[in-house]
């Protein structure tokens, strides 16, 4: 399937004018954009083809706006998981010709079908670090059979293809990888327990779902994230320092709350929607304590705020 002219165009003289190049395979595009020491290397994720054309690659106003040289790997059919071997041989090919070799650093970045992107095309210069947010694994049936919700997409990959194929045993030929992911997801979290290596590090992101990017942009804090954790400054401490903002957003303490009143803690809940009401004056906890069946009339003791949650949960983590 070829890409539109427009978008070829587009492409090509962008990329000419930087000093990089553009690659059209049959189901990808591979766009590189020469700029500093730091090379980022990006995927696509689901929601990638549904940017009009012509487009460029994901989170590209982001790298160019730090300065970092750009490898962006384009879907062009339909989600395929990045496994067709055009692109396994094209990273061979940067591997053996020392591509990778001209930057100083080398990140590979990616959300969920991203995310499996960067973790396993990232072993193709094993000094590189990884940043992955809710990613898969793998979608081979014969490695993870619990794995059921992209079948459509997993019949589109090439997944008897042995290179490049599970980010399980890819990840150990990484320097660092990043995995943020939420353990409350039974499916995103056991993706991440096949995360063994040495170099992973788990950051978790409790009651957000499976788009933590999304949730991240929301809190006003997803440009500093990534941005530290492409310097390589980010820590876990540091992380949880930053996400603590999320007690204060609506959405996030509905969705914890609502997971509590799930589980049959309902005392506990009322209590942390005491804490928040008590932090954000200005919203109505009263409705919110309706929408997730605690009733109107909130508890007026002290109390403890949606944190006790999220510790019982670290807790559990720390158990299994």
């Amino acid at each position: 399937m070829p890409l539109p002219r427009k978008f070829r165009r587009a492409a090509i003289e962008a990329t000419a004018t930087s000093g990089g190049f553009f690659r059209d395979f049959d189901r990808h595009s591979a766009v590189h954009f020469q700029r500093g020491s730091t090379l980022v290397v990006t995927f696509d994720n689901m929601k990638s083809r549904d940017m009009p054309v012509p487009r460029y690659p994901w989170a590209y106003q982001f790298v160019a706006k730090q300065g970092h040289s750009h490898l962006g790997i384009m879907m062009k059919r339909r989600n395929d998981w990045f496994r067709h071997r055009q692109l396994c041989d094209f990273f061979d090919e940067l591997r053996d010709s020392g591509f990778f070799d001209r930057f100083d650093n080398v990140v590979f970045y990616g959300s969920s079908m991203g995310g499996y992107g960067a973790l396993t095309y990232a072993s193709a210069c094993p000094r590189a670090r990884a940043i992955a947010f809710s990613p898969q694994t793998t979608l081979s049936p014969a490695l993870v059979p619990w794995e059921r919700r992209y079948e459509n997409a997993r019949l589109r990959g090439d997944w008897d293809e042995p290179r490049y194929a599970d980010a399980a045993v890819t990840s150990h030929h990484l320097c660092e990888a990043l995995v943020f992911y939420d353990p409350c997801m039974p499916e995103d979290r056991r993706h991440a327990d096949r995360l063994t290596a040495r170099g992973v590090v788990h950051l978790r992101c409790p009651f957000v779902g499976h788009k933590i990017p999304r949730y991240l942009a929301f809190w006003g804090l997803l440009g500093t994230v990534v941005r530290e954790a492409i310097d390589g400054t980010l820590t876990d401490a540091e992380f949880f320092r930053m996400i603590r903002v999320r007690r204060n957003h609506k959405s996030y303490v509905r969705s914890v709350l609502a997971r509590a009143v799930a589980a049959g803690h309902v005392p506990l809940a009322r209590h942390a929607l005491e804490g928040f009401a008590s932090r954000r004056p200005d919203l109505p906890a009263e409705r919110l304590a309706r929408q997730v069946g605690l009733g109107a009339e909130l508890p007026r003791s002290g109390g403890r705020d949606t944190t006790t949650l999220d510790h019982r949960q670290r807790g559990r983590d720390r158990r299994d």
